[in-house]
């Protein structure tokens, strides 16, 4: 059975019963390396590791009984903790609640006998003492304070019959006599209101509206006339001021144009005619000059100086480089490889190896796993 792509869909299953092959190991190096650090391991780096590994024990056993000795306080204080809760509830159900009872029973007897004795006979002499109160009011406080209430009654009217109604008549007298001392200094105020206005403010009027009003009037046109006068003057003014100033300014316009025509005629003219006829064919000749001096300096240049250089320094530099100095390079660096790196690497490798076999035989040795 086979996918859409043409391949396989699972392996083939394998039904033999033999042991799946293992992997090639790498292979440890030459001999001349492996041997030496073999037995550099089993002499130094086997006994670091087997008294690292008993150091190691030693401390894990020192740590537990370590952890015991810390928890013994703990367990004791947690025995003792648990005896003295157990003599308090001793304690407390044989001892100290039975006498909590008595004491309550005591005192509930002796309040029962306080109250019997001190409490109702106050209660029964605070409802006489009340019932004592009661008729006292009634009998003598409320007749005396009827009499005291008559009495000043009495008083109030007498009071207000010799006081109150003497000062209410009295209050009357006072307010008529200001209404007709009012009434009379209304009219006064009057009069002489009126005896300025025939005095005083009628003649006013009469002489403002016919003495002086005509005159200020006549004044008031003369200066209304004055400033129409000057107002027209002053048009005049600013006409010919204006007529003076168009004058100024249309001879300014005119010099300027002609001084203007002069400049252009005795100056840009003569400067164009040099510039095109004398000058600029010049610049012209210079620039051509320059530019066939540089074309014919950087042709030398590129002839005499880098062409040279490329073929007597350039070349050989490369030529050099890719087939002495990079093939020197390489030879250096796998001579280094062979001889230094690789043999070092199986060295560490093996002892680590060998390190790894002790510790695995020396543990299924002591813990048989």
């Amino acid at each position: 059975m086979t996918t859409g792509e043409n391949t396989p869909a699972d392996p083939p299953i394998n039904l033999s019963k033999g042991r799946p092959d293992e992997p090639p190991r790498e292979r440890p190096g030459p001999a001349w390396i492996v041997i030496p650090a073999r037995v550099v391991a089993l002499i130094v780096v086997v006994p670091i590791r087997l008294v690292h590994d008993l150091v190691v024990l030693v401390a894990r056993g020192v740590r537990a009984v370590w952890d015991r000795l810390m928890r013994a306080p703990g367990r004791l204080a947690r025995l003792v903790g648990r005896m003295l809760r157990w003599v308090w509830l001793g304690l407390y159900r044989w001892l100290l609640a039975p006498a909590g009872r008595l004491v309550a029973a005591v005192a509930r007897g002796i309040g029962a006998l306080l109250h019997f004795l001190i409490v109702r006979p106050l209660r029964w002499l605070g409802r006489g003492t009340g019932r004592l109160a009661r008729w006292f009011y009634r009998a003598l406080i409320v007749p005396v304070g009827r009499f005291f209430a008559l009495i000043g009654r009495g008083l109030g009217w007498f009071l207000e019959l010799v006081l109150l109604r003497p000062l209410q008549a009295l209050g009357r007298g006072l307010a008529w006599l200001a209404r007709i001392t009012g009434q009379a200094l209304t009219l006064m105020f009057k009069g002489i209101g009126l005896l300025i206005a025939v005095l005083v403010v009628i003649p006013a009027v009469f002489v403002w509206r016919y003495l002086l009003r005509p005159p200020l009037l006549g004044l008031a046109w003369l200066a209304r006339g004055a400033l129409l006068l000057l107002g027209a003057l002053g048009s005049v003014l600013a006409s010919g001021w204006r007529a003076f100033a168009g004058a100024v300014a249309w001879s300014w316009r005119l010099i300027g144009r002609f001084l203007a025509w002069l400049v252009r005629v005795l100056v840009v003219l003569p400067a164009r005619t040099v510039w095109r006829y004398v000058l600029a064919p010049i610049v012209a000749g210079v620039a051509g000059t320059w530019r066939l001096s540089a074309r014919l300096l950087r042709w030398l240049w590129r002839t005499l100086v880098v062409a040279p250089g490329r073929v007597l320094i350039v070349a050989p530099a490369r030529w050099v480089g890719t087939s002495v100095l990079r093939p020197a390079g390489r030879g250096i660096r796998e001579t280094w490889r062979v001889c230094v790196r690789d043999p070092v690497r199986s060295a560490r490798r093996t002892m680590r190896e060998a390190g790894r076999d002790v510790r695995l035989q020396l543990r299924r040795t002591f813990r048989g796993r």
